[in-house]
């Protein structure tokens, strides 16, 4: 009797345990909306990862900035043999650049890794430099980011937007 008793109460725990309201599985959940507004891209010298950036797109993703009247986005830029000091690495290193439908953002903050934006990503890490950028807003539904090294090549991230 004991052992069925054991069995049922770990069972409804388990099952309990999965139907959480505003946990990982929610719908409505933050992460699940940077994950489904967040790309990911790679510049390749050969096999070697040169450089990673992973962009979401916060007018869809966060609430806070669904009536932002530019365009904005949380990256996070990793690049292989990257400067240590902050005045040239990132998206401050000379080597690289980023743009939205062939404009330079009009605006670029460096966050601190603890910043609480960052928590929302999909991907973070220790090793990789985040920013908020700001573009101007752009009137195509159709947006192109380009993440370009002088050396290696380019990636494009392209987003759907609503109008």
């Amino acid at each position: 009797m004991k052992k069925r008793l054991t069995i049922l109460s770990i069972l409804l725990l388990f099952l309990t345990g999965c139907s959480v309201k505003n946990g990982f599985f929610s719908k409505d959940s933050l992460e699940q909306s940077a994950v489904i507004n967040s790309k990911k891209g790679q510049i390749y010298n050969s096999l070697e990862i040169k450089a990673t950036i992973v962009a979401t797109y916060l007018n869809l993703a966060l609430p806070e900035y669904k009536k932002s009247s530019n365009e904005m986005f949380l990256v996070s830029i990793f690049i292989d043999n990257d400067s240590k000091n902050s005045k040239e690495r990132g998206l401050n290193n000379k080597s690289y650049s980023l743009t939205l439908n062939g404009k330079k953002a009009i605006n670029i903050k460096e966050l601190k890794y603890d910043n609480k934006l960052i928590r929302v990503l999909p991907m973070r890490n220790q090793w990789s430099t985040y920013y908020l950028v700001e573009f101007d807003k752009v009137k195509d539904k159709n947006l192109k980011m380009i993440f370009k090294s002088d050396d290696y090549g380019e990636v494009v991230l392209e987003y759907l937007k609503e109008l």
